[in-house]
């Protein structure tokens, strides 16, 4: 049966009145897509607005390009320590530098009083243990940001609708094994790869991240066995054997093999613009307009990695992406399940991509 980490709680409720606690935007520098579900999901529903970097480089890009055109810091920033093209840790060094006064925290695994002075001597302002409890994301959060209410008391506290968040886990549930399935099921033979290429560092994160998802799911032989090689690939110094690598194998193919048959088909939209629908009624016809605002709002929030679009699949008071089909925006499909799933720089290419060509054939060109 799966399990999820205890106190990983995807999605809570804020029932004061149904507002917001936070206001402010949220740097999350993160290449894990099943962390950027679990952690933007949970600093969303708390009203802050999240931009997204895949890597240290391009959130130092994304602090630099409000720096230089005069736009207002991140609130805070979340950083990851392991990821590809810059770390965590050259990136805060590299954020310090522009002076911009955001608190740079640590996401990480890996938190020991060494690597916490570590952390500190890079800039960074605090850290965060991964996995954490939504308590422990709020006592962080009041730190930095001010609540929009009036607190009693030293601790933010939030009342929780349990009956919400099992369904809205139950929802998250097949997303988080198809992403584990997808980034993990070819990561042994990557490990092996770079590892024979002399690569020791792609090695050394690529079994971070695989204890990380592992760590997530409860899976603790396949975490232990990860954590292993991590162990003795650390310091870029390559000190694994046979014994762990076949152990590191088995225990992650029959992750594998567990999860997979778990999967369901991700559905398509409704097509929704059909000239009935099952019970015979006409639907009405939605003008090519609207669809280009549409696809003109999920651009401009693409561009930004906010994940604000998420919202444009299926939301409730305007045209939304889940309406569109074939006929009326032939990508629509594939954009969803890009967003769905945090590839917004795909999604973004995916919709330049088939937005010209789109508008060509509107306007008959």
């Amino acid at each position: 049966m799966l399990k999820m980490q205890a106190g990983i709680g995807y999605v809570f409720m804020n029932e004061l009145n149904g507002k917001p606690v936070f206001q402010g935007e949220i740097l999350l520098c993160e290449d894990n897509n099943i962390n950027q579900e679990l952690i933007s999901g949970r600093l969303t529903k708390l009203g802050l607005k999240i931009i997204l970097a895949e890597n240290g480089l391009e959130g130092v890009e994304k602090v630099k390009h409000r720096v230089n055109n005069g736009i207002k810091p991140f609130d805070l920033i979340f950083m990851d320590i392991y990821m590809p093209v810059m770390n965590g840790l050259e990136a805060a060094i590299e954020i310090g530098r522009l002076n911009t006064g955001t608190p740079v925290i640590a996401m990480t695994a890996n938190s020991t009083p060494a690597e916490r002075e570590e952390y500190a001597l890079h800039g960074m302002t605090d850290c965060l243990n991964k996995p954490f409890t939504s308590q422990q994301l709020l006592d962080c959060l009041v730190k930095y940001i001010q609540p929009v209410y009036p607190q009693t008391g030293d601790q933010v506290n939030m009342n929780f609708d349990q009956n919400m968040i099992a369904q809205e886990e139950a929802k998250v549930k097949s997303k988080l094994i198809i992403n584990f399935v997808r980034n993990n099921k070819n990561t042994y033979n990557e490990i092996v790869k770079a590892i024979d290429d002399g690569d020791i560092k792609l090695a050394h994160r690529l079994a971070h991240t695989l204890k990380g998802g592992a760590g997530l799911f409860e899976k603790t032989r396949l975490q232990n066995a990860a954590k292993d090689v991590e162990e003795l690939l650390k310091n870029e110094e390559n000190r694994v054997n046979e014994s762990v690598m076949n152990l590191l194998k088995t225990e992650l193919d029959a992750i594998i093999e567990e999860f997979e048959p778990l999967i369901v088909p991700v559905s398509k939209p409704e097509d929704s613009l059909s000239e009935t629908n099952p019970a015979g009624a006409v639907k009405p016809q939605i003008r090519e307009a609207e669809i280009l605002a549409l696809l003109d709002e999920l651009e401009a929030l693409l561009d930004g990695g906010d994940v604000r679009c998420q919202e444009l699949i299926d939301r409730p008071s305007a045209l939304n992406l889940g309406t569109l089909d074939s006929r009326s925006f032939p990508a629509a499909d594939e954009i969803i399940q890009q967003i769905e799933f945090f590839d917004f720089v795909k999604a973004m290419e995916t919709l330049a991509q088939h937005k010209k060509s789109w508008i060509q054939i509107v306007q008959g060109g």
